[in-house]
């Protein structure tokens, strides 16, 4: 696998402040993070994690559909 790209539509008015191992992009209330240079190759039965500080905005937890390339 060479990418990765993770989706997920916010509630309320959350908002991502900062994200490690991914860069992310933001249209509306949608968030798409895709994989950092560093952790993009991954070996088949592999992983590779992120993390984002946010901004709570009412809502609950978004479901997160992951697409691997």
């Amino acid at each position: 696998m060479d990418s990765v790209r993770m989706t997920w539509t916010w509630s309320g008015s959350q908002q991502v402040t900062n994200m490690w191992n991914a860069a992310y992009t933001r249209s509306g209330t949608t968030v798409t993070a895709v994989n950092a240079a560093h952790n993009g190759a991954t070996a088949v039965g592999g992983s590779a994690s992120f993390g984002f500080a946010g901004v709570p905005g009412g809502g609950g937890v978004p479901a997160v559909t992951c697409a691997a390339a």
